[in-house]
């Protein structure tokens, strides 16, 4: 089934992750952009506008999610580092994941609904306006949500990374 064993296992944190960080994610940027001087009046954070932004990032974050080790980087990071405790390497571990998501996600979406009006000049503006804060309440996202996300992966994939790991 394609929601069991280590495949599950990850499709199924990263549908939770993004679900998540790609709601927050397109909530802020729609509201900056809402309160650029001269957009107010616009209809630009609307239920719809959410939904259309939501449905990108959600899609861009996937296709990420799927192809680029993120999370693999991050623990290879931390074993570099000779990280030992859990809670050190889950913060080593998730910023490089973050900083992997948050920018590919953030850069591809804003280069989707900007270079054809402005070009690449409107994207690095409008990347580089939202981009700290997006970095940043991605890593609290990520922070948080990962262990949840895996217990919930675990409980529904049958599937677990300790069980992968050799044993010490």
């Amino acid at each position: 089934m394609v929601f069991k064993g280590p495949g599950g296992f990850g499709r199924i944190v990263n549908g939770i992750m993004n679900l998540i960080m790609c709601a927050v994610l397109s909530a802020y940027v729609l509201f900056t952009v809402q309160n650029i001087p001269g957009n107010e009046a616009l209809p630009i954070f609307m239920p719809l506008g959410f939904f259309v932004s939501w449905v990108d990032s959600f899609c861009v974050g996937m296709f990420i999610g799927d192809f680029v080790p993120g999370l693999a980087w991050g623990n290879k990071l931390a074993d570099a580092l000779h990280a030992k405790g859990k809670v050190a390497r889950h913060f080593i571990s998730v910023a490089v994941l973050a900083f992997v998501m948050i920018t590919s996600i953030s850069f591809v979406c804003t280069w989707i609904n900007n270079v054809q009006v402005g070009g690449m000049a409107a994207v690095i503006a409008s990347w580089t306006m939202v981009y700290p804060f997006l970095l940043v309440s991605g890593y609290v996202i990520e922070l948080i949500s990962l262990p949840l996300a895996m217990k919930a992966a675990k409980a529904i994939s049958g599937f677990g990374p300790a069980a992968a790991s050799p044993q010490q």
